[in-house]
This record gives structure tokens, C-alpha cells and sequence, in this order.
């Protein structure tokens, strides 16, 4: 009955899925490069759902009506077709943020894209262990293994939302689609190959009763892997989907785990999307906790000058008794909504000096691991060498290389991304902490003018709460 439901479904639901906007613009700038060739452009649309399944529908379609076998991966579908085919393939196909004008519909399907990246960043590990050569094949099949989420994703939002609020307290039960769509998606999913021409891989991936292939039984494996990650790493199935993983693999359990985590956050680092929550970031979330809403920012404003932000420290200064912590709040009130720095983090100093906590910041999510971040500087390391004196520091992508192994990994696992800033907060000559800021959920990136008001910010308010510790006779508070 749950086939029947997912046909009927597919038969009102049959839309084209659109391309991701980044692929869409890498795959017309390949076709415009003559020097690029039909294998880089290949490399572009196998990571594109939406290119892919149309790919395959065109070719295989008309492979398997002339009684020819069909392809198995992206690559050898592209040779098959002639420059013009190819051209109209890609700039005739629809896009997300065109066709889905709807924000949170976007989003949802680019945390279900996050994930599936994920998919294939463990299964390139578990090919590496199982000396796998038909690289592209299983690639192309594991890229489509969520396909039946995708369209239920972008085509019935409403009900896909009931879903994630299932999923959020069932987990990845095999049956918590049912009760919202009258099948799970790996039905829909098997009907939507079959409708699509899609490889005979990505069918057998979907299979749950019958004993598959080596390649599809790592598809399934990996898929595990990345759809428990969506609620965490520490419950009870993961473990159990990990020593599945670890006697398949014929590996060690000892490890195992920390294999899988080291994979996860190297994905989220390559992760082109800025509104999701990469699986990475719950590994620290003790105990396991639900997705987070992405951080919107506020439309475009023009910021203020440096001398406004300073009259209104001085103001704030002049009342009766001002605290240390109304000005380090309007600090990062500026930060955050004046210079829109979408993440912005304060943090301090344990008694010791051993240690960096977050004790507040602007545009984080409730359940954000950074709220309840601690790192431990004692040891030598770039935060421990900004802390000592009054020191600010841009890092941009290009130069991240340069500076990632002297960063904590608590610290890289956390934030997850590339390009910030960061300056030491003294007080009376001491320090105290550190801010943190980004624009990790802007469509612009960071500037030089917003560095320079950066570190003019943070100066003043440490000049602040020197002149008010010294008339309180008091130190810094912690």
C-alpha cells in the first residue's frame, strides 16, 4: 500500500528539481571556458542533484527505448551528448532560488544538501578502505540516494516540515515519514529511479530487503552515518550504526568514531552553504539537541560612524552606575548590528588564564555549540599568542592555511569557517577575553573598512571599562 501511496504522490508531485544556484553558475562559466573540458564540467554536475537527474532522464531514456543498456555515472552520460545538448542542458535548466522563492523551503533543501555532502565525504573514506575503483558509478548513485526526500522536500514543504518535527523526536526510524506522507522516501525514492531512468545502483541502494552489492551496501552505510548526524553523534543508534559500519568495514571499533568525526568536519569545511547546520556542529552539543534555525540577517543598512558608537559609550558612561556588562553589551550590539557582523562572541578569561568560555554573542543559535564553548589555551596556540597583548587579527580564506593548525580544534569544529576576525579585550592592562566575529550568513564577506571599526570599537570600549574599574577601585569582572 505504502508503493501505491508514494505513486499517486509522485504522479501529482512530478516537478524537476532545480539546480543549486552555485552549481548552476560554475557549470556556465565551465561552458564559456574553452579551456575547460567535458570531465570538469562532468565534476560540477555530479555534485548537483537537479542536473544530474535530468542528465540521466535525457540519456538513459533514449539509451534504453533503442534497446541499449544504460549509463551509471554523470561522466559517461555527459560524453554521450554534443556541445549544443550539453549547452541546453545546463542554461535552460531551472535553479532553486529562482523556481523556490520561499526562504525556509531553500534552506531545508539546502540542510538535506549538506547532509547528502556528507554522505559522499563518508563514502570516499569507506571506497579508500575497500580499494573501490568504479569511483564515479557509486559517486552518481550516492549523490541520488536521498532523491525521494529531495522532491518531498521541495514539492509538499508543508508536510515535510511535519516531517522534520518527527524525525526531530523519532530520529531515523524507518516508518517516520509514514505517518505524514503514507510511505518513507526510500519508497518514493525507488518509484521516482524507475519514472527517471535513473542507475540501477541507486535502486538497490534504496533496497531494504533484499541482500545488496558491496557498492550499494556502502551507499546505505554512509547515508546511516550522515542522517543520524542530523541529531547528533552520542545516542544510542549512532553507536549502533557505527559498529555496523566499523564490522563491515572489517575495522577496529577503537577509533572508529573518531574517523567518522574527523570526515564530518572536513565536509562541513567544504560545504558551499551559509544557512545550514553541518553535522560537524553537533559534535560537541552535549547532550544531543534538535536542528537549529539558520541565522537570517537583517536587510543592508549604512553604518554609523565610529564617533556615534563612541557617544553613545560616553553616555553610557555619564549615568549614575553603569556596569561592565551594559557596555560590553552595547559593543557587541554594534558589532553585530551596526557593522553586521552576523556572529559575534565574547569570550572571557577563566581565573586562571587557561581558558576561553562564551559568556555572550549576537546571531547565534540557541543551540549552537558556540554558546556553550570552552577551549583551553594553556597550550601553545594562536588564541593563547593573541591573548597576551592588546592584538586584533583577519583571517581570510586565502590564508586560513597559514594559521589552521595553530588553532584549537574545539575552536575550528565550532565556528566552521574560513574567514573572521578576532582581537584580545584588555582591561587596566590585563587581559580578559576575546571577540570573535564573522560574517559567516552574508551574502558579502568581510571588509577592510569593517576591520578597521572592528579593532576602533573594541579599543574604546577597553579604554571604557578601564576608566570604570578604576573609579569603582574595583578589577575587571569576570
Amino acid at each position: 500500500m505504502s508503493e501505491k501511496a508514494a505513486r499517486s504522490w509522485l504522479s501529482t508531485h512530478h516537478e524537476l528539481i532545480p539546480a543549486l544556484g552555485i552549481s548552476h553558475s560554475k557549470a556556465l562559466e565551465t561552458i564559456e571556458d574553452h579551456s575547460k573540458t567535458v570531465g570538469d564540467l562532468a565534476d560540477i554536475i555530479a555534485l548537483d542533484p537537479g542536473m544530474s537527474l535530468s542528465l540521466f532522464h535525457d540519456v538513459n531514456s533514449k539509451l534504453l527505448h533503442s534497446g541499449k543498456n544504460g549509463v551509471d555515472s554523470v561522466h559517461a552520460a555527459l560524453s554521450l551528448l554534443g556541445d549544443s545538448a550539453i549547452a541546453d542542458l545546463v542554461m535552460q535548466h531551472k535553479v532553486l532560488n529562482e523556481s523556490h522563492l520561499y526562504a525556509p523551503g531553500r534552506q531545508a533543501y539546502h540542510q538535506l544538501m549538506s547532509r547528502t555532502y556528507h554522505l559522499l565525504a563518508q563514502l570516499d573514506h569507506f571506497i579508500g578502505s575497500q580499494g573501490i575503483r568504479a569511483i564515479h558509478e557509486i559517486r552518481s548513485a550516492a549523490l541520488l540516494h536521498n532523491v525521494g526526500e529531495f522532491c518531498a522536500c521541495l514539492f509538499d514543504q508543508d508536510n515535510y516540515r511535519q516531517y522534520q518535527a518527527r524525525f526531530l523526536d523519532l530520529g531515523s526510524e524507518a516508518n517516520s515519514a509514514k505517518p505524514v506522507f503514507g510511505f518513507d522516501f526510500h519508497e518514493l525514492g525507488r518509484v521516482y529511479a524507475e519514472k527517471s531512468y535513473l542507475p540501477a545502483l541507486v535502486t538497490e541502494s534504496l533496497e531494504q530487503n533484499i541482500l545488496t552489492g558491496r557498492k550499494a551496501r556502502l551507499i546505505q552505510l554512509a547515508a546511516d552515518i550522515s542522517h543520524q548526524a542530523e541529531v547528533g553523534w552520542y545516542h544510542s543508534a549512532m553507536k549502533a550504526t557505527e559498529e555496523v559500519c566499523a564490522a563491515y568495514l572489517n575495522q577496529s571499533l577503537n577509533g572508529f568514531y573518531k574517523h567518522l568525526q574527523a570526515v564530518a568536519i572536513k565536509s562541513a569545511r567544504h560545504c558551499p552553504f551559509d544557512d545550514v547546520l553541518p553535522a560537524a556542529a553537533r559534535l560537541i552539543i552535549m547532550p544531543d539537541r534538535a536542528i537549529a534555525k539558520p541565522v537570517v540577517p537583517e536587510p543592508d543598512k549604512q553604518q554609523p560612524d565610529g564617533q556615534e558608537f563612541e557617544n553613545r559609550i560616553k553616555t553610557l558612561l555619564e549615568t549614575a552606575q553603569p556596569t561592565q556588562a551594559q557596555i560590553l553589551d552595547l559593543l557587541l550590539r554594534h558589532l553585530h548590528d551596526d557593522l553586521h557582523l552576523t556572529r559575534v562572541v565574547l569570550m572571557l578569561l577563566s581565573a586562571d588564564k587557561s581558558k576561553l568560555g562564551t559568556r555572550a554573542g549576537k546571531g547565534i543559535s540557541e543551540l549552537s555549540p558556540i554558546r556553550n564553548l570552552t577551549i583551553d589555551i594553556s597550550n601553545a596556540s594562536l588564541l593563547k599568542s593573541l591573548i597576551g597583548k592588546p592584538r586584533a587579527l583577519w583571517i581570510e580564506p586565502d590564508d586560513y592555511h597559514k594559521y589552521e593548525a595553530s588553532l584549537p580544534a574545539k575552536f575550528k569544529a565550532s565556528f566552521l569557517h574560513e574567514s573572521f576576525f578576532l582581537m584580545s579585550l584588555h582591561v587596566a592592562g590585563k587581559p580578559v577575553g576575546m571577540i570573535f566575529c564573522d560574517r559567516a550568513q552574508a551574502v558579502t564577506g568581510l571588509d577592510k573598512i569593517s576591520y578597521i571599526k572592528f579593532k576602533s570599537a573594541i579599543m574604546l570600549v577597553s579604554n571604557a571599562l578601564t576608566h570604570l574599574a578604576k573609579r569603582n577601585h574595583q578589577p575587571a569582572a569576570r
